[in-house]
């Protein structure tokens, strides 16, 4: 899939990139909660082998 085949979006529509939707694409890597120290888990979630709910990720600072 190609982010061409998505489609239009009216000209009036306010610009919305859903997190997900990158990640869905592989456009971007998915997020990791900053409480999550093990490389090998860390590297799991980054690999996409562990979904991690939006609402665990936290802050990041």
């Amino acid at each position: 899939m190609s982010i061409l085949d998505l489609p239009a979006t009216p000209a009036t529509a306010d610009p919305v990139i859903l997190p997900g939707l990158l990640t869905g694409l592989g456009l971007t890597k998915p997020q990791t909660p900053a409480w999550i120290t093990d490389p090998d888990l860390l590297e799991s979630i980054r690999l996409g082998l562990i979904d991690i709910d939006d609402e665990l990720t936290g802050d990041r600072k």
